[in-house]
């Protein structure tokens, strides 16, 4: 059940890797990627500062010319959509010191203000403000926009919900199931409110595969990697931890502490959107959650997952919007969930498909999660192991506190 979008990652379960944001910090300095902890390594730095739902750009960060005086919240997915559009990464436009990344030491970045000054002009005077030209309507993933017109029109195309009166009228005498069935029904089958209450501890361990990482910039980077994690849930908390080559990697999210950590660098918290996404992915394992915090749920009509015919469910939540998820007509599964992340240009479409349910504890649980995103990268996580463990201490899901350092 692999869609044909691909995963941009740190929005993910178990994507627990700290991004540098592009533009550096005021409050504190970026941490850029470490090697695993020595023995007697001096104390782990405060985190870089997060910024919160009334910081604004240039007021949060440095340097800032051309996004002023918008939501500071929205500067790390801006600075993603325009890797994403480019395929690039940070140091392209700035400095290779992830400390010094205010700095305008490439003109890369001049032109890069220029860009966005233009797009902002275009849906200005042509589209009255909304924002339908950004980067990617003409780079598409390269960094000098193409000109020629792809052959046979190879262009992927989104692929739409049929529309409930369309259903109908395939169906003629039924009525369609309301949001409420669809969300018991997927709850009743993997086990019902009684078992997952009973099973609300559980552990998994598996391996995920990132099939392919490959950019203008990154092209040495292999294709296929393969790494392992587990991951540790009770109720409505849940760790991934990432066993990364240099370092551990932690993504944790709880209704008190979501955060993450990669290496030896600081844990930081999550932004609004990456706990919304986290919390997205938790609902996962009792749908039943989804009514508690996404609004207006409304069933928009049938479409294919796969093999698959699914009753597609529409709502909005407090950061991230277009929320969809997608319910097994015949099982009642919960087989995808989809959303848009927002931007200051636009949104970044993201979607994990779920796939063999298996049985642990009374409790049915996906042990196959495709990741998929606006990125050309695929990760699939794989669980060879669900063993129920309600003895999870609360305290593993605690952000650790930040240390001075010596």
């Amino acid at each position: 059940m692999i869609g044909r979008s691909r995963l941009f990652a740190m929005t993910s379960l178990g994507l627990a890797v700290v991004l540098v944001l592009a533009v550096g910090f005021v409050g504190g300095r970026p941490v850029a990627a470490q090697a695993p902890a020595a023995q007697n390594a001096p104390p782990a730095a405060a985190p870089a500062p997060v910024p919160g739902p009334g910081d604004k750009t240039d007021t949060f960060f440095k340097n800032v010319k051309v996004l002023k005086g918008l939501p500071a919240e929205l500067m790390q997915p801006s600075m993603q959509l325009i890797e994403i559009s480019l395929g690039v990464h940070c140091v392209y436009c700035h400095d290779n010191d992830g400390a010094k990344r205010e700095l305008d030491t490439k003109p890369q970045k001049e032109i890069a203000r220029r860009m966005i000054t233009m797009t902002q002009d275009i849906n200005k005077t042509m589209f009255n403000g909304t924002n339908r030209v950004t980067c990617f309507t003409c780079h598409q993933g390269h960094t000098k926009p193409g000109q020629v017109v792809p052959y046979n029109d190879e262009q992927t195309r989104e692929l739409t919900a049929m529309p409930i009166a369309a259903v109908m009228a395939l169906n003629t005498g039924t009525q369609p199931p309301t949001t409420d069935q669809l969300i018991n029904n997927a709850v009743n089958a993997i086990g019902g409110a009684n078992n997952l209450s009973r099973a609300s501890g559980r552990v998994l361990k598996g391996a995920v595969t990132n099939l392919a990482h490959l950019d203008e910039v990154h092209t040495e980077r292999a294709v296929t990697s393969v790494t392992p994690f587990d991951v540790y849930v009770k109720g409505n908390s849940r760790m991934t931890v990432q066993h990364n080559i240099n370092g551990d990697a932690l993504n944790t999210y709880s209704a008190t502490s979501s955060w993450l950590q990669a290496g030896n660098a600081p844990a930081r918290a999550l932004r609004a959107d990456e706990r919304e996404a986290a919390r997205m992915e938790q609902a996962v394992l009792n749908p039943a959650d989804f009514k508690t915090f996404l609004t207006g749920l409304k069933v928009a009509g049938q479409e294919k997952v796969g093999e698959h015919t699914t009753w597609v469910v529409e709502g909005k939540g407090q950061t991230l919007s277009d929320v969809k998820l997608y319910f097994d007509r015949d099982s009642g599964l919960l087989l995808s969930i989809a959303w848009q992340q927002p931007s200051y240009f636009c949104c970044h479409q993201f979607r994990i498909d779920y796939d063999n349910y298996k049985i642990a504890g009374g409790v049915r649980f996906p042990t196959k999660w495709t990741n998929n995103g606006p990125r050309q990268t695929i990760l699939v996580y794989e669980m060879d192991t669900v063993q129920v463990d309600n003895a999870i201490e609360d305290a593993r899901f605690m952000m650790p506190r930040a240390t001075a350092q010596r």
